[in-house]
């Protein structure tokens, strides 16, 4: 009990100080494993892959593999598979078309996002929701210091509606290395709290990720994960 108490306030004191400081590093982080999404898009003519998988205290693991291509000049297009295994399998597909509102020329950015997901329980009939979102990002210390801001509408036929937010920070200590926290919500129950570490194997072509995180005031709701994302 105690252990578990002080991870939780660990995680929440790094939230809490990188949230407070409220800047944001301009160079791009592809970002397998967290929920809140940033202001930019994959550059014209280029495509990106992001895989990760994740296993979580419960007992049930997931994974994700998701290609991203700009097909023009302001427009990225995402295609994703994932599966959770919680014992029997659940996956889906999803489809999302990103685009720039406003660049990050005057430290701040501003983009939109609409996916649609068809989602396929075990024995189960396939059940469809899309999301709508709006990341903004911040921008006052070149490439070391940030936050992503993100506000979302999400329509499913299984559960209610939903105002879904998240909030992460990252500190860049180099070319290579950068740790991110965050926070977020899926539904009306207590709030998620995530670290990731991400270091390049590749400087701005192959990055390796490792998170852990959990959610709050719920035990068995913790999860470690492991993603790399690829941008030729």
């Amino acid at each position: 009990m105690f252990l578990h108490a002080s991870i939780q306030c660990f995680f929440q004191l790094i939230v809490l100080l990188l949230c407070g400081i409220f800047l944001f590093a301009e160079k791009s982080i592809a970002d397998p494993l967290l929920n809140t999404d940033d202001a930019s898009i994959v550059a014209a003519h280029r495509c990106q892959l992001e895989t990760s998988y994740t296993f979580m205290k419960s007992g049930a693991d997931a994974y994700q593999v998701s290609p991203a291509c700009n097909l023009g000049q302001n427009v990225e297009v995402a295609l994703a598979y994932h599966a959770v295994q919680a014992p029997e399998k659940t996956d889906g597909y999803s489809v999302q078309a990103k685009t720039m509102l406003k660049s990050m020329d005057e430290h701040w950015g501003l983009a939109s996002s609409l996916r649609f997901t068809q989602e396929k329980p075990a024995g189960q009939p396939s059940q469809q929701e899309w999301f709508l979102n709006l990341p903004a990002s911040f921008n006052l210390i070149e490439n070391r210091l940030g936050m992503n801001m993100n506000l979302g509408y999400q329509h499913s036929e299984s559960q209610s509606d939903l105002v879904l937010w998240g909030v992460s920070t990252h500190y860049s200590f180099n070319e290579r290395f950068d740790v991110t926290a965050e926070t977020f919500n899926q539904d009306h129950q207590a709030p998620f709290i995530q670290t990731a570490a991400h270091y390049s194997l590749i400087p701005n072509t192959l990055t390796l990720e490792v998170a852990v995180g959990e959610r709050l005031h719920a035990f068995r709701q913790r999860w470690f994960g492991l993603g790399l994302s690829f941008t030729p």
